[in-house]
């Protein structure tokens, strides 16, 4: 019964502090279906990469370097997704022991948000962190396909960034990575993405510009000493 408690009071917390991400993720998910409609995607085939990829800052950098061609397509979303090996192995630590069903589950839904709540979690010393991450997991895929189905089905009706739209999108990571930067290594390594995000827009090619300064940050930044 006890742990039926903990883990019903996890899941209900999962759910509380997911609730203020909704919004924002809305909004990306309805211009990331408008946008793959305006590239060349079927309304099926958006919603259908939300449901299998279930990445969004990598299927906005599909749709956005679809132009230029498949190399830098593979070549920002391989590095985009490369960030899921230390995250999952955190989690898994922070976790603990699950049934193998349960691990599929926590994996299939592997985002920014509900990794960074999950990790406040654990800090806060939530007793149940499958239970969190599974109600945080829950209410993020399923807002993200509601809102890409909607973005799919206006389709070139909608010019997001008329709207300013598309500004939403870096302010949701930036505030995600705000919560979660503690210290001096953390600090450095931020200052250092953020000095090599802007070396990338003004000296490289648009579609090298992720790939570039998400790999060189993430290099940079593990060399730093910790204190």
């Amino acid at each position: 019964m006890a742990n039926e408690t903990a883990s019903g009071f996890s899941f209900r917390r999962g759910l509380r502090d997911t609730l203020p991400l909704v919004p924002p993720l809305v909004v990306f998910g309805f211009v990331y279906g408008a946008l793959a409609v305006q590239v060349g995607f079927s309304p099926w085939l958006t919603v259908l990469s939300s449901l299998l990829i279930v990445s969004g800052s990598g299927q906005l950098a599909m749709v956005g370097l679809l132009p230029f061609g498949v190399g830098p397509v593979l070549a920002a979303t391989t590095g985009l997704a490369l960030r899921h090996l230390p995250m999952s192995m955190n989690l898994a630590g922070l976790i603990g022991f699950q049934p193998w069903w349960r691990r599929v589950q926590l994996a299939w839904v592997l985002v920014d948000e509900s990794y960074g709540l999950t990790v406040a979690a654990a800090e806060r010393g939530l007793p149940d962190l499958a239970a969190y991450k599974s109600a945080s997991d829950l209410t993020l895929y399923s807002n993200w396909l509601v809102s890409t189905s909607i973005g799919a089905w206006l389709g070139t009706s909608l010019d997001p960034e008329r709207f300013g739209l598309d500004v939403v999108i870096p302010l949701v990571f930036a505030g995600l990575a705000a919560a979660l930067i503690k210290g001096w290594r953390r600090w450095s390594a931020a200052g250092l993405a953020l000095l090599m995000t802007i070396g990338a827009v003004l000296w490289l090619p648009t579609a090298w510009q992720v790939t570039s300064a998400a790999t060189a940050a993430a290099l940079a930044a593990s060399l730093l000493p910790e204190r």
